[in-house]
């Protein structure tokens, strides 16, 4: 059941945290395991895809306790589209640099902050302009 009250900035914060690093844990190791035997970008698409529908499906009332409509829930999860490209140009980077597959897994690094980011904006309370009386 969601709250009529957003949460606070920390609260939500460390809220995303939790559901995060659930997130960041279990797709990490499918990103690492995916990454021996696919090319990156590829292990990548398939992990990010997975993340975004575990964080999809908590973010808007458990993090920001607002009930997502489909409309916000859509908005949300096409916000990632831009957070997997900032993500995969970081995947092409580590290949650029010629490090170890397992450090694709810092794209997340990246990833995490902007997630929260456009949680944030998506799921906030908006309040409408009551017309003059």
């Amino acid at each position: 059941m969601s709250s009529p009250h957003p949460r606070s900035l920390g609260s939500a914060g460390w809220r995303f945290l939790i559901i995060g690093g659930l997130n960041t844990a279990i797709t990490a190791v499918i990103l690492v395991g995916l990454s021996y035997i696919l090319p990156g970008w590829l292990a990548y698409t398939i992990t990010f895809a997975i993340g975004v529908a575990f964080n999809t499906a908590f973010a808007s009332r458990w993090v920001f306790t607002r009930s997502g409509s489909a409309r916000a829930t859509a908005v949300y999860a096409l916000s990632y589209v831009a957070i997997y490209l900032i993500g995969l140009a970081c995947v092409a980077g580590i290949r650029a640099l010629e490090w170890p597959e397992y450090l694709n897994a810092l794209s997340i690094l990246v990833t995490a902050p902007l997630g929260f980011i456009a949680g944030r904006l998506v799921f906030r309370e908006r309040r409408r302009e009551e017309p003059p009386a």
